[in-house]
């Protein structure tokens, strides 16, 4: 067989122009996985508290793992002492759409669970609006039962 001479010649891999295999590791992180995937670095998930909606039989939602935090970092950012929960609720007392409904409020960090029945959708529409118009409520989980006829 003969040599074609008409061939480009073999450029090195990177790894062999660079030696960037034998670099030594990257010592930064990220949390962001995709600048972590361009950048070879490691990516860190976020470390915050893990929540479990509480199920039937049970008092309020679980949390199911936290990350450990500053003093500073567990007061509400609007100086407000009062936990999220009891705003909510008397938030929706305060209001006469939900007199005579039957409904269930628990709150986890920014999250608010409200589950139960209501008598309508423009009822449980309502009562997610107030709830969702709260100072510091980042999510409403909407598990209200609507009953039908």
């Amino acid at each position: 067989m003969e040599r074609r001479d008409d061939l480009p010649e073999r450029q090195p891999l990177p790894s062999e122009d660079e030696g960037d295999l034998v670099d030594e590791p990257a010592t930064e992180e990220s949390d962001d996985p995709l600048v972590a995937s361009q950048e070879g670095v490691p990516w860190v998930p976020p470390s915050e508290r893990v929540v479990r909606p509480a199920t039937a039989g049970e008092e309020g939602a679980d949390i199911a793992g936290a990350a450990t935090t500053d003093e500073e970092e567990l007061e509400f950012e609007d100086g407000d002492d009062q936990p999220l929960l009891v705003r909510a609720l008397e938030a929706l007392r305060s209001s006469d759409v939900t007199a005579g409904d039957r409904i269930r409020v628990d709150a986890a960090g920014s999250t608010i669970w409200v589950r139960g029945q209501v008598e309508s959708i423009e009822v449980a529409d309502e009562i997610l609006g107030i709830l969702g118009d709260l100072d510091g409520v980042t999510e409403v989980v909407d598990e209200l039962d609507i009953p039908s006829g």
